[in-house]
């Protein structure tokens, strides 16, 4: 199973609001565990829809998202799914700091 771990400077509530946006935009279903703070999509990413479990926990003075891929897209490569968790790991970080960060910095100007 692949797995990335980003740790964010961010809120908890904030990066499962951005995962939330990203799930959104790619048209993924999800559901989530609220007990476990833990999200189980379907996503495409390439064209090839994978399950994956995103685990999000406070861990002050940030957040670490954790993404890992449970049902790989039939004949996935291990190189493959290590980029699929990279992507929605890296989309889920992009989209908070193009909100949080570069927004600020346009509004200050």
């Amino acid at each position: 199973m692949c797995t990335v771990i980003k740790t964010l400077p961010y809120a908890k509530q904030l990066v499962f609001m951005a995962l939330f946006d990203i799930l959104e935009q790619e048209n993924s279903s999800y559901k989530k565990d609220s007990e476990k703070d833990t999200v189980f999509a379907d996503i495409p990413v390439y064209g090839n829809i994978s399950s994956f479990n995103i685990h999000i926990r406070e861990s002050p003075p940030a957040t670490e998202m954790e993404v890992s891929v449970v049902k790989p897209f039939k004949g996935l490569s291990v190189k493959g799914q290590q980029r699929a968790v990279d992507y929605i790991a890296d989309s889920v970080e992009q989209m908070l700091e193009n909100e949080l960060i570069l927004r600020s910095h346009q509004n200050a100007n």
